[in-house]
């Protein structure tokens, strides 16, 4: 059942005080995942959420909440670029609110067939959409020139040693194909050693992020949301890598004729909620509102 899921939306209760929602607005939840912000601020007003989701497995979750708040809820299967085309398809003209949870979610991580998790055996894949997206993890590491693959761990990873690791899988490759995350894995460690974070982190937040054009995505929605926020409307974002952070870091201060910075900072998860979800401790929230 849906409460009985081991999921927990980060800084939820940080969320909903800076969305404060309200009796008949509208917000769209841009990543719905396994819905944990919808389910919470629905509980909290009688307002309507618009989720998105480009993962059909979040279908299963979004059918549960559309049962228990059938007027209130409403889930589209897309690319959260396409903004503009889902608040069209849903007679939408304005919003009162706009939330991104860009970590990648329980229900993909855990799932060792969509090749997401260093720590689960499966498949290279790491597509977020599997029907309509060709390019895959595998195709990249078994396909891909030395040049294009220290390029894609370095800009999309921040990967140090990236051009250590492509050569090492070329080498590796001329014997045999890289099929499953862990032959991966192994190759990594051969060259990197991190104490603090798994030596394949970086390398496969890479791919991830290239694979689903993650950055641009994100870029062109904070753009779109201009056209739909009403004043006084929020933009709040939780990103997980500095690469998201920089992107909303500098669309907001691009903005600021248009935006007030509620965040001078970004906010971090308390130590309370690191100990509950490990996963959140990388987590950094940004906060914008409509002028």
């Amino acid at each position: 059942m849906y409460s009985e899921l081991k999921h927990h939306p980060v800084m939820v209760d940080e969320i909903l005080h800076y969305l404060a929602p309200k009796k008949l607005k509208t917000y769209v939840d841009c990543t719905f995942g396994q819905g944990g912000y919808s389910k919470k601020i629905l509980e909290n007003a009688d307002c309507k959420i618009v989720a998105i989701d480009r993962d059909k497995d979040a279908t299963e979750y979004a059918d549960l909440l559309k049962k228990k708040y059938p007027k209130n809820f409403v889930f589209n299967i897309n690319n959260f670029s396409k903004i503009d085309h889902i608040l069209e398809k849903n007679d939408i003209k304005k919003i009162d609110g706009l939330i991104f949870d860009l970590g990648i979610s329980n229900t993909q991580l855990n799932n060792p067939t969509r090749g997401f998790s260093f720590s689960n055996n499966g498949p290279l894949d790491m597509r977020m959409d599997i029907e309509n997206l060709d390019l895959t993890a595998q195709k990249i590491i078994n396909e891909f020139d030395q040049h294009n693959l220290s390029d894609i761990f370095y800009h999309y990873g921040e990967e140090k040693k990236s051009r250590q690791i492509a050569k090492k899988i070329i080498e590796f490759r001329k014997k045999k194909q890289i099929l499953t995350t862990f032959e991966l894995v192994e190759l990594i460690k051969k060259v990197n050693i991190y104490k603090k974070k798994h030596p394949a982190t970086r390398v496969f937040q890479a791919l991830r992020i290239y694979i689903n054009d993650e950055l641009n995505e994100l870029d062109i929605t904070l753009k779109k949301s201009l056209l739909f926020l009403k004043k006084k409307g929020k933009i709040i974002t939780v990103a997980f890598h500095s690469l998201e952070d920089k992107v909303i870091k500098n669309f907001f201060l691009r903005n600021k004729d248009f935006l007030k910075i509620l965040t001078k900072k970004p906010i971090t998860p308390c130590e309370n909620e690191i100990k509950l979800n490990p996963r959140s401790r990388s987590a950094r929230m940004r906060v914008a509102e409509i002028l």
